[in-house]
């Protein structure tokens, strides 16, 4: 009778890109740090095709060992890419194997082909695998360049589900979708962690300067900023501005700013442009209230990190942070123009020193949930030991 023995696990993450100066390749990162304080060997593999460092890329002593694959963003840079991940994965499990060490392959994103790739390499070397889809599989997200999402989903990412020894929902209504999509399949549900913000120190309100409420992510038809728009309109809160945040098609941007100009409220609304990582802490303690008026959301990291800097937060039903209700630090609304409205008329009619505490009691209940550290925990026992289940070593 053989017996089972533990050994200290490895995790390979594989980022879908690691370009972005946020989403994907800011919660590898920190889910990597975490991992890697918990004794937890960890590296990342993705494809990048900017000539800036990857984003995921640091000198914390916690820092994630980073294999950037250098490739242009076309079929053919992809199909590169995915077969010099492949190797690496196989690599990483021969190596795996050779130390005795467990491995699990940690997939982030579904739908480039290095990611597909990596899945298929873990699981012909007998890694664990988990997927995570960040909401690209959603009804809503399925709808953006629907035929080519529709096909790849026929080829080859229901196979790479099927592979799957987790699957990650970071919401509810995400696992609840996939389990409609991929009948049989279990998603564990578990939320993504939040960490603190370089520069996120709040400073009091100056007298007489514009109160601010603040929208960032990225500007796609899916953001229902539309809706928004219009809510401003409805409310046109005196003494305050909206900024808008984020990259996006110029054509589509300069629409909403035809928007503004139809509904008079140009001289209110600020389209920002990209926040740089870097700068993030000190655009969000800018604000003196957050809005998320999305359609379809995953888990919305953005609203845990104005949380986290002590700013109140107005999230639709999309997200799931119906917390702040719960933890008076919010509000949490359909994204429609008149529940947006609604929560607007609210948050900017009270005092300023009352939203200054709904963003205290915020900050202190994300520190105190949502830690890095203990959500890396979670991932192991919650998603890793499940997958390690087709790694463990007789």
């Amino acid at each position: 009778m053989s017996t089972r023995r533990f050994f200290p696990p490895e995790a390979l993450l594989v980022a879908s890109t690691l370009d972005d100066d946020g989403g994907i390749p800011v919660c590898v990162a920190q889910l990597a740090r975490g991992l890697s304080r918990l004794g937890v060997v960890v590296s990342i593999v993705g494809q990048h095709a900017g000539v800036v460092a990857p984003a995921c890329a640091g000198s914390d002593p916690h820092a994630p060992r980073v294999h950037a694959i250098h490739s242009p963003w076309t079929v053919r840079g992809q199909a590169a890419a995915a077969i010099r991940v492949a190797r690496f994965v196989a690599s990483r499990a021969a190596e795996s194997r050779r130390t005795r060490r467990r491995l699990v392959v940690h997939a982030h994103g579904v739908w480039v082909l290095p990611v597909i790739a990596a899945v298929a390499a873990a699981r012909s070397a007998g890694a664990g695998v988990t997927v995570s889809p960040h909401g690209m599989l959603r009804h809503d997200a399925l709808r953006k360049s629907p035929w080519r999402k529709h096909a790849a989903l026929a080829v080859a990412v229901r196979g790479m589900i099927a592979n799957a020894d987790t699957l990650h929902a970071t919401s509810l209504e995400e696992a609840e979708e996939l389990e409609r999509r991929f009948p049989g399949c279990r998603p564990r549900l578990l939320p993504l962690g939040i960490e603190p913000l370089a520069g996120a120190i709040r400073s009091e309100h100056r007298p007489g300067a514009p109160r601010v409420v603040g929208c960032l992510g990225r500007i796609l038809p899916i953001k229902n900023l539309e809706s928004l728009l219009d809510a401003w309109k409805t409310v046109a809160p005196g003494g305050w501005r909206l900024v808008v945040a984020g990259p996006g098609d110029p054509d589509y941007v300069a629409t909403l700013r035809g928007r503004c100009l139809s509904l008079g409220i140009e001289h209110v609304v600020e389209f920002h442009g990209t926040v740089a990582r870097g700068d993030l802490g000190d655009f969000l303690t800018g604000l003196d209230l957050f809005i998320l008026p999305s359609r379809s959301e995953a888990f919305s990291l953005v609203v845990g990190e104005a949380l986290s800097a002590g700013v109140p937060v107005v999230a639709s039903t999309a997200a799931p942070w119906q917390g702040v209700v719960d933890h008076g630090c919010g509000w949490w609304v359909e994204p429609t123009t008149a529940a947006l409205a609604g929560a607007l008329r609210v948050a900017t009619t009270i005092p300023s020193t009352d939203l200054a505490a709904m963003g205290k009691r915020g900050a202190e209940w994300v520190r105190r949930e949502y830690d890095w550290e203990s959500i890396a925990a979670r991932h192991l026992t919650e998603l890793y030991e499940p997958a390690f289940a087709a790694a463990l070593l007789d």
